[in-house]
């Protein structure tokens, strides 16, 4: 298996799962989504998963006369978890998703980068949507409730993800017979 076919896969994977989930139980989800900015547990897991993500990315990179202070990232680590969890928790959890999708690009990038098929792009371009949200997330984390707000009822949230399963069946297909 490829690494185009994984990120494929785990693209189908959390298309289906938001789709099955808004479609499924729409008012729940509108539920969620309403409470989500707000939600300081929601944002300090998303955070924790942000940083960590981070630092070992860091650890990983070649940091040239830097090298010396990676072993610090495992103090700095945690203490930067903490301090973000108990100073920057307004509106955490937008802004860690923001940052969740700032990073998630990185792996797909990497994984279409040098794969032969021209349909990699379907990989790329979507990375680079990603990273869009993420920005606008982090530096306008009341965006998401406004997005949120759009689908106003439970037959707009069934369609959502409606639509979204139909991606994650794209995705599918992609990762068996193209990638």
């Amino acid at each position: 298996m490829t690494d185009l076919q994984v990120v494929a896969f785990l693209l189908a994977a959390a298309f289906a799962a938001a789709g099955v989930a808004a479609a499924g139980a729409p008012a729940r989800v509108r539920e969620w989504a309403r409470r989500f900015p707000r939600d300081k547990w929601c944002g300090r897991v998303l955070t924790t998963v942000d940083l960590v993500w981070v630092a070992w990315l860091l650890f990983r990179a070649p940091l040239g006369r830097f090298e010396s202070l990676k072993p610090a990232l495992y103090l700095l680590t945690p203490v930067a978890i903490v301090l973000v969890a108990c100073f920057l928790d307004e509106l955490l959890a937008p802004r860690a998703l923001g940052g969740a999708l700032l990073l998630a690009p990185d792996p797909m990038l990497q994984a279409a980068q040098w794969h032969e098929s021209s349909l990699r792009f379907l990989v790329s371009g979507p990375a680079y949507v990603l990273v869009v949200l993420g920005m606008a997330l982090l530096l306008s984390p009341h965006l998401f409730r406004k997005a949120a707000g759009l689908l106003k009822t439970d037959g707009a949230w069934r369609a959502a993800g409606a639509v979204c399963i139909l991606l994650a069946l794209g995705w599918l297909v992609l990762g068996v017979a193209a990638y």
